[in-house]
């Protein structure tokens, strides 16, 4: 026990204490301010003339600090710890002890306050880095990937829709696959004959019946003997349905088929033969066909667009695959795979912060699969940091994602004062970003005011 033997040894300890890298602050029994050292009002960003003479609970009510534990003391007569945030930015730790007298009375408070901001910034940089590591395990744990890693299966609705898809590749009946466009038909109908045996010896053969002409798509699927027409090779040409034999030929957007090709492959379905353009002799065929589209069939059939003969011979198996924004579960692990690949593809390191993720969840993703892919390249390409942030996402997703921004307000004002209007507006909206965004640095950004500036009006309208 330290025992002050002199008028020097008292002189010293208040030496010592005034030293001291944390701030230490003094109360009497009252309130009233009767000591404070250089590092209190370095951590607290109060002056001399905002202190001498003052009572904390004054400086409390006018705005002038945040918050204070001796008031509470001396309230409780009870040890009270808490942490705040100062305006000017600095976080501290402060703990305020009661001090009696021999009868028991509350004579002092005494405040140790400790500047912990850089620990503050640590512990939500652990929290990032955390909620990455959370994000991460969760993808590893759900992830179920086809054996050429290009089908990912994290939701039941795609789970079930691949344990289909497996099942039919070992028969040849026809597959007729429906979805938007971008959600992954094309994957699906290449994971269908991957699953077949002897895959690595048959032929897959995609065509997009929407990308030729009218005039070439019939001779691009058929083939033609030499002569056929004007401009033909002499030596004639196989089609893609032959080229496809003994294999799978692909169909995209079958819908697009012109009305009179899709009697020759009604036939061609029926009976297992062809005849090439300008050609006499038959070729058989053992090939099987999957077709895409992401239109209703039953649609153009109702317009005469398309054989309702040929949509049931394709429509033997049917698969429809939902919009990316109907099975959520498969987004976030998308996302995360799409970076990985990215990030191998050009050698880089590139990690996504958890706000960006929550962001890009809440996007209805119009574009399906192939927008998630193309977009996650975008911000890999553009971004300079390691970490993704917000300022990496397309402004189109953030207006899209952003919520509309309703506040409690009165249909009508009683008044015509538009200073007491804009102060009304101005509680509502700060009240509305606490509640939304929680901490006051991150309610600070998001409104584009300081950190002072924000705690002193949170004060101010007693929110």
């Amino acid at each position: 026990m330290f025992c002050l033997e002199s008028a020097e040894d008292n002189r010293l300890l208040w030496r010592i204490i005034s030293c001291s890298y944390d701030g230490i602050f003094l109360t009497d029994g009252a309130g009233d301010i009767v000591y404070w050292n250089n590092s209190y009002l370095k951590i607290s960003g109060l002056s001399l003339d905002k202190l001498k003479g003052r009572n904390i609970k004054d400086l409390i009510d006018n705005g002038e600090i945040p918050d204070a534990c001796s008031h509470e003391v001396i309230l409780s007569k009870k040890p009270i710890t808490k942490v705040i945030d100062y305006y000017h930015g600095v976080s501290a730790l402060i703990t305020s002890i009661p001090i009696f007298d021999d009868d028991g009375q509350l004579v002092r408070v005494f405040s140790n306050v400790r500047d912990i901001t850089e620990l503050v910034k640590i512990k939500e940089q652990l929290k990032t880095t955390k909620d990455l590591n959370e994000e991460y395990r969760r993808r590893l744990e759900a992830e179920q990937v086809s054996r050429e890693g290009k089908i990912m299966v994290f939701s039941p609705v795609m789970e079930k829709i691949v344990k289909l898809a497996a099942r039919v590749a070992h028969v040849p009946s026809p597959v007729l696959i429906q979805g938007e466009s971008g959600v992954g038909k094309d994957m699906l109908a290449r994971y269908i004959h991957d699953c077949g045996e002897g895959s690595v010896d048959r032929p897959f053969v995609q065509i997009n019946c929407s990308a030729i002409p009218d005039t070439l798509l019939e001779s691009e699927l058929f083939g033609y003997d030499a002569g056929a027409f004007t401009g033909a090779s002499k030596k004639g040409k196989i089609g893609l349905m032959e080229l496809a034999n003994n294999g799978t030929l692909f169909l995209d957007e079958i819908g697009e088929m012109p009305p009179a090709l899709q009697v020759k492959l009604l036939d061609v379905l029926q009976s297992g033969k062809l005849f090439h353009l300008g050609g006499t002799k038959t070729v058989e065929l053992k090939t099987r066909i999957i077709a895409a589209t992401n239109t209703k069939l039953e649609k153009l059939i109702e317009e005469g667009r398309f054989r309702s003969d040929l949509y049931y011979r394709l429509n033997v198996i049917p698969i429809y695959i939902p919009p990316l924004r109907e099975r959520q579960e498969d987004l976030v692990p998308m996302i995360f795979n799409f970076i990985e690949r990215k990030n191998y593809k050009y050698n880089l390191s590139k990690k996504m912060s958890p706000q960006v993720v929550d962001i890009l969840s809440r996007y209805s993703w119009p574009g399906n699969v192939r927008e998630l892919r193309n977009i996650i390249e975008h911000m890999i390409v553009m971004s300079d940091a390691d970490v993704m942030d917000e300022t990496c996402v397309p402004l189109h997703i953030m207006r899209a994602v952003r919520k509309p921004f309703f506040i409690d307000t009165p249909d009508y004002f009683d008044t015509f004062d538009l200073k007491k209007i804009i102060a009304e507006v101005e509680r509502e909206v700060i009240k509305k970003a606490i509640a939304d965004f929680g901490s006051l640095r991150n309610v600070a950004t998001h409104l584009g005011i300081d950190l002072s500036t924000l705690v002193r009006k949170k004060s101010k309208y007693k929110i």
